[in-house]
């Protein structure tokens, strides 16, 4: 059902081809989108603000701005409104912010733990300190023996517990997403076709819902395939982990009995997330105002590329429910990010090797295997991560 809206053309190997295809660097923000960096000019006060106060002064504007973008622009902004916090703090006591003495940077933090923060959150606020703040004894303030000492005191007294995650049958949501009110597609609110999408997509590439939200719909980043479907990331966006195996990762995703042969397999080929995104493009090409895959199908920014929160709201959303519909009680807790977790289990308890989850998982470790033994997983073995992920029906 539905048109194909997306035809192969030529499959790229790393993001400076596409990059070459659309005529853009792959090393500078896009220019196609319409939307302005999030790196500001290095001519802006923001800018010249930041070389000051994080100690790169005596560089010239061009290496400057380098030196700033070794930070993610959100990292940055992070570490500004931080930085103005403990600005505000350390002026009330009638002391400089960028060379006050790192017992009252101690105090400021024990102050934030005392406030209800918790550790983590500490420590990076230390990190944002240390970006201003002048080198104390020839060491910054988060490399600092006392600053470890203090995080390590804190761990200490308040040891980490690792929260309760919410336990969620993926058979249980996939049967119930091969029937009403998720079927037949064609007759399937928009809603509810965009919910089963958005999660299909989710539990077949096991990628992270910001690397969702950046997956584009235009040549080159979308082709179908006869067995599989090749999405990628808008070029500005970067991920977690910015290395060169994490930005060459195309998201693979799988077609599930795309040719059914009896009512089951006609059943199973409602699973089929090639099916789902034909029927979703198709869907949602009358009001699309953005080039994201997935946009707003409802209120006052319909049509426009959805953010990472509204995804995660989706996913969450389809398997509440489809535990509705299944009569079953819902798990509390529920986290769009536990899609990963259960895809990769999914796919380990049915035989994909360790390695080709982690690899179309775009998880750290993988990068380790690729970068010293220079194994090269083809992309039919990538979909079967998510074939194996649907197949969790049968259990």
């Amino acid at each position: 059902g539905g048109a194909v809206l997306a035809t192969p053309i030529v499959v790229f190997n790393s993001r400076d081809q596409v990059a070459r295809q659309q005529g853009t660097s792959s090393l500078r923000p896009e220019s196609t989108t319409g939307v302005p960096s999030c790196t500001p000019g290095i001519g802006t006060p923001q800018a010249h603000g930041l070389v000051h106060q994080a100690g790169l002064t005596g560089f010239s504007p061009q290496v400057a701005e380098v030196l700033l973008n070794s930070r993610k622009g959100s990292t940055r902004d992070s570490y500004s409104r931080k930085w103005s916090r403990f600005a505000a703090w350390v002026e009330e006591r009638t002391l400089s912010p960028e060379s006050c003495p790192i017992a009252a940077v101690l105090d400021y933090l024990w102050d934030l733990k005392a406030k209800g923060l918790s550790v983590s959150s500490v420590k990076v606020h230390l990190a944002a300190i240390s970006a201003y703040h002048v080198k104390v004894e020839g060491s910054s303030l988060f490399s600092h023996p006392v600053a470890k000492r203090f995080l390590k005191g804190l761990n200490n007294m308040f040891p980490y517990r690792q929260p309760i995650v919410a336990q969620w049958s993926l058979s249980l949501v996939l049967s119930q997403l091969t029937a009403d009110p998720f079927e037949p597609c064609h007759r399937c609110p928009l809603k509810l076709l965009v919910i089963k999408t958005a999660f299909l997509v989710a539990v077949t590439s096991a990628r992270r819902v910001s690397e969702l939200a950046a997956l584009r719909i235009d040549p080159p980043f979308l082709q179908f395939f006869e067995s599989r479907v090749l999405l990628r990331t808008s070029l500005r966006f970067l991920p977690k982990v910015v290395s060169h195996f994490h930005l060459q990762q195309g998201v693979t995703l799988p077609v599930f009995f795309p040719n059914p042969s009896s009512e089951a397999e006609k059943s199973l080929h409602t699973l089929d997330v090639k099916r789902s995104l034909l029927y979703y493009l198709h869907s949602t090409r009358g009001f699309r105002r953005s080039k994201r895959l997935f946009v707003c199908f409802a209120g006052p920014k319909k049509g426009r590329a959805a953010s990472s929160q509204s995804i995660s709201r989706w996913i969450v959303q389809c398997i509440r429910l489809a535990y509705q519909r299944a009569g079953v009680e819902c798990p509390l807790l529920l986290k769009a990010h536990s899609t990963r977790a259960q895809a990769a289990s999914a796919a380990l308890m049915r035989g994909v090797p360790l390695l080709d989850i982690c690899k179309a998982a775009t998880w750290s470790s993988a990068d380790t295997f690729v970068r010293h033994y220079a194994i090269d997983v083809n992309e039919r073995r990538e979909a079967a991560v998510g074939t194996a992920v649907l197949q969790s029906l049968f259990s």
